[in-house]
């Protein structure tokens, strides 16, 4: 009996301790459905609002690719804008560093792409100013200033001078602050030089019709003169004395008539009448006809004649008047030799591009892609720069006995032709006359 009592309680002690483990269990199990229903939610709202930020996300990632296209496109069009302008435009950065520059300021300074390592290439590698340079974009960016339509003459990449129109802005960022300089430039050198030219055939054309009205007013009476004075020596024949007096008074009036022919001739507006000559062959023709007819001696050994006529260098020109130009310069350069003078001749063909580089600004050339090339050098005494730049001017001459026609004249029947003529000498080396002409093709 009372070992079944004792059982008794013993089971209800283990039913209660179950009946207390299932009630913890059932509140442990109550609190972890709590704990899953609120990460549940938490997951939801989570979820939520991943999705919204991810479509928000989206749109804005929508919005930023349309901005970074529209960028390019901008960019595109404004470097497209930049690579057809006919001016130069070269960005530079506050350490002279060429940060852009675009096809039209390499083809002008000279710069070949492969050179172009943005960063590396300072501005003064590729212009360096010869006059104002004040008006540099480097200067302007040392002063803080803009430049505006100004002229510059520079030195190329290629160490050819250039007179440059030119006008730079600071670059600035969002604060204000300068980061650099942009400079447009234009090349104004043709210009330049054909304003010049056009001032000077205005000079000319004046100094002509000048000229013309005085040799007609001298001829008429020199004329009587000279009739007379050769009527008198005639009837002098007897008295020798006299005689000598009357025939330098005759000597004298043909020296005068020479000299306004000369006047006339550079008054004259000569009308061409070209053909098409084989240039080499030509200029033989006309060397033998100039070592008969002028009164040097030993003409033949004095003219070196670098012709080749099989070459077939082809130009059109006036045989007339283009023989009095290579007469005037072959004749000055074996007075300009003396005794021991010499004078070459040469020809050449050469692309125009080939030419402009050579030249530079020195030659005004048109016509044609392809330049005859007439070289004529001496082994005179040279000319200083400054009588250099005034050879071609009217009534200039280092001959004591000269007029300074003779070039002039020469000059003015080359431009009349396209082409042009450029003089380089050096003091006791003598000098060299390059005249170019449009080469015929086809």
């Amino acid at each position: 009996m009372d070992d079944r009592i004792m059982k008794m309680e013993e089971n209800e002690a283990v039913d209660a301790d179950i009946e207390d483990d299932v009630g913890k269990f059932v509140e442990s199990y109550a609190s972890f459905n709590k704990v899953v229903n609120k990460i549940q939610r938490q997951y939801l709202t989570l979820k939520e609002t991943y999705t919204r930020q991810s479509e928000e996300l989206q749109a804005v990632n929508k919005t930023l690719q349309s901005l970074m296209k529209e960028n390019r496109a901008v960019t595109e069009f404004l470097n497209s804008i930049l690579s057809s302008l006919s001016s130069g435009v070269i960005a530079i950065d506050n350490n002279g560093n060429i940060s852009h520059m675009n096809p039209a300021a390499r083809k002008i300074l000279g710069v070949d792409e492969k050179e172009l390592n943005f960063g590396d290439l300072l501005y003064s590698d590729v212009m360096q100013p010869i006059e104002k340079p004040e008006c540099s974009a480097l200067e302007a960016l040392r002063q803080r200033r803009n430049v505006e339509n100004e002229e510059m003459k520079v030195k190329t990449r290629l160490d050819t001078a250039v007179t440059l129109s030119v006008s730079s802005s600071l670059l600035k960022n969002r604060g204000g602050e300068v980061i650099g300089i942009v400079e447009m430039f234009q090349d104004v050198s043709k210009l330049k030089r054909m304003e010049e030219q056009i001032a000077q055939m205005k000079v000319l054309a004046s100094l002509g019709e000048i000229a013309a009205s005085i040799a007609h007013e001298v001829r008429n009476p020199l004329s009587g003169i000279g009739g007379f004075a050769s009527l008198l020596a005639r009837d002098l024949e007897d008295d020798p004395d006299k005689k000598e007096m009357a025939d330098k008074i005759v000597e004298g009036v043909v020296s005068i008539n020479n000299t306004i022919q000369t006047l006339l001739d550079f008054a004259r507006r000569e009308k061409l009448e070209k053909t098409t000559v084989n240039l080499d062959q030509y200029l033989n023709i006309l060397l033998d006809e100039f070592k008969e007819m002028n009164g040097f001696k030993d003409a033949g050994n004095r003219i070196q004649q670098n012709l080749r006529p099989e070459r077939r260098i082809s130009v059109e020109l006036d045989r007339r008047l283009f023989r009095q130009v290579i007469f005037n310069f072959i004749k000055n350069g074996l007075e300009a030799g003396g005794a021991n003078g010499y004078v070459k001749i040469t020809t050449k063909t050469m692309p125009l591009s080939m030419a402009q580089k050579e030249y530079g600004d020195g030659l005004q050339l048109s016509g044609t892609e392809t330049l005859a090339e007439i070289l004529i050098e001496d082994n005179g005494s040279g000319i200083d720069e400054e009588h250099l730049e005034k050879l071609f001017s009217p009534f200039y001459s280092s001959k004591d006995n000269g007029i300074g026609l003779g070039l002039s004249i020469a000059w003015k029947i080359i431009k009349a032709h396209g082409g042009d003529v450029n003089a380089e000498s050096h003091l006791g080396k003598g000098t060299k006359f390059s005249i170019v002409l449009p080469a015929k093709t086809g």
